[in-house]
């Protein structure tokens, strides 16, 4: 069933990324009165369609993006009919300026679909867990971590990774996580002073991303009325440390230590403005198991029109700029190339989406079209931003360049290209359960 689930979300999202991408060629080349042979919905052979003007609109059989057929561009072999040429709708004799918005068109709808898609998610709203916006404040220390050896206790905050500064978790997290196996900088507030620590981070799973060994506050945000939690005096907005001698590393691991207690009294260590302080909670059977009457605390992101646009446009840019910086470090050899997510990554995140909801499956589109837009202007042919970048020398030389030369471009990006998705697929390999085990 996982793999039926898996294979219909992975589907559905490359195909409707795809989609959009191939749109944008399309709509543009239209715009400007080129002539477009086919605009498919998937490939191999047409199942069904209709003729507008010039073009094939076609659904054909394997549903996995689409493509679009312009006359005059490189292996078109449709254009042979002599009676047309001439008539100023072919690709290749178009100014420049209009070949190079027609490749542009295919990421810039890329990064529509983004910001279309988190538009409405936050119009609709939705709940996250308050720790990835709370401030950078240590909950929990792993025991015989790098945090630990390095003195790091629950309230410290973090105010800065390596000189840049942190305002939330989420920012301190990704921080740290594009940092593995490498000496960190941490800019720590303790009380009311501020000093630096170096710690040496390690790499996590499967992934390997870095890790110190440090969990945000885990906050409280539901008390039940009348229950053992009450009774004690938890209030809204405590962060619980500690159970008995469990450091708390996020709230999942609350039911399973009260449930473990039997009913006994816990010991409780909370985190209260600015301080710890100790507290006695017993729990209390509900009828569905043992309960001490607490939720996690949960940030609604629900906003309207305009607002919402400029959240989705503010993550956009942020998501870029954190691509480029991941990107920077694969090249320079900081962080593992098993960070990078290929066909089978995407189809597992797309299956987990799906079956967490709607809205999970709709945020990984964004996700992933903001990274297929942005990895499409990478300079290397037959990738747009290749295309993009022969018309620009193109421009600055003021001639074409002769086939020759182009097919000579084209082979020598697509072998660089290749490298690439060999190594993505590496990457998926490396992390399955066949064969993980026999890859470096």
């Amino acid at each position: 069933m996982d793999f039926l689930t898996n294979t219909a979300a992975f589907v559905a999202v490359l195909g409707l990324m795809i989609f959009f991408h191939e749109f944008g060629h399309f709509i543009t080349a239209k715009a400007f009165g080129m002539r477009v042979f086919i605009f498919s919905f998937g490939f191999g052979p047409r199942l069904a369609g209709f003729k507008w003007g010039d073009t094939d609109l076609r659904v054909s059989a394997i549903p996995l993006g689409g493509y679009v057929k312009l006359e005059g561009e490189a292996e078109d072999h449709l254009s042979e009919d002599t009676s047309r040429l001439g008539d100023g709708k072919d690709f290749s004799t178009r100014p420049r300026w209009q070949r190079f918005l027609v490749y542009l068109a295919g990421p810039f709808m890329n990064g529509v679909l983004t910001v279309g898609v988190l538009t409405a998610l936050y119009m609709v709203g939705f709940q996250v867990e308050a720790s990835l916006y709370d401030r950078p404040i240590i909950g929990a220390v792993a025991p015989g971590s790098a945090a630990e050896q390095a003195g790091l206790r629950p309230g410290d905050e973090i105010v800065a990774v390596d000189g840049g500064p942190v305002a939330t978790w989420e920012d301190a997290q990704y921080a740290i996580l594009i940092r593995p196996d490498t000496a960190v900088r941490l800019g720590l507030r303790r009380g009311g002073e501020e000093r630096e620590v170096l710690v040496r981070s390690t790499s996590r799973g499967d992934d390997k991303v870095g890790t110190i060994g440090v969990n945000p506050l885990v906050r409280v945000g539901l008390i039940v009325p009348g229950s053992p939690a009450e009774q004690a005096g938890l209030r809204p907005d405590d962060a619980i440390l500690r159970i008995g001698d469990k450091p708390v590393e996020s709230f999942g691991d609350i039911p399973d230590l009260v449930t473990g207690a039997n009913g006994q009294p816990l010991a409780f260590e909370v985190w209260r403005d600015g301080q710890p302080l100790r507290m006695t909670i017993t729990p209390r059977d509900d009828g569905t198991g043992m309960k001490v009457g607490i939720g996690p605390k949960m940030v609604v992101k629900k906003f309207g029109l305009f607002r919402a646009i400029g959240e989705a446009l503010r993550w956009s840019w942020n998501m870029t700029k954190q691509t480029f910086e991941v990107l920077g470090r694969l090249l320079t050899a900081q962080i593992s190339p098993k960070t990078m997510m290929g066909p089978l990554g995407i189809a597992k995140a797309s299956g987990d989406a799906a079956r967490g909801g709607i809205g999970p499956l709709f945020y990984l589109v964004a996700v992933i079209s903001l990274q297929i837009g942005i990895m499409n202007l990478f300079p290397l042919p037959p990738l747009d931003g290749g295309h993009l970048a022969i018309l620009a020398a193109e421009s600055v030389a003021r001639h074409d360049f002769s086939m020759n030369a182009k097919v000579w471009l084209m082979n020598a990006g697509a072998m660089v290209l290749f490298l690439l998705i060999g190594l993505v697929l590496y990457s998926d390999l490396s992390k399955t359960s066949l064969l993980g085990r026999y890859l470096p």
